[in-house]
């Protein structure tokens, strides 16, 4: 069910959001790598799939927040 999937995959941002204090680059690796890695490594892991994957994820979330905010200012 695609809308179970949807509300689940964002219950567990969510929970991670809530573990790592709202920061939103240990969130992100954590959802890739697991929050044992995160908190194995103190931070993002070294593996190079997690780092490209924060990397995009980021990079699409500020896009989308600078669109946002220039199509508020209008």
């Amino acid at each position: 069910n695609p809308r179970q999937n949807v509300l689940g995959g964002a219950r567990f941002l969510r929970v991670l959001a809530n573990r790592f204090d709202g920061d939103l680059v240990l969130t992100v690796a954590a959802y890739n790598a697991g929050e044992a890695a995160v908190q194995k490594y103190r931070g993002v892991p070294p593996y190079a799939e997690t780092r490209r994957y924060v990397r995009k994820v980021l990079h699409h979330y500020y896009s989308f927040r600078s669109m946002e905010r220039a199509l508020a200012l209008r």
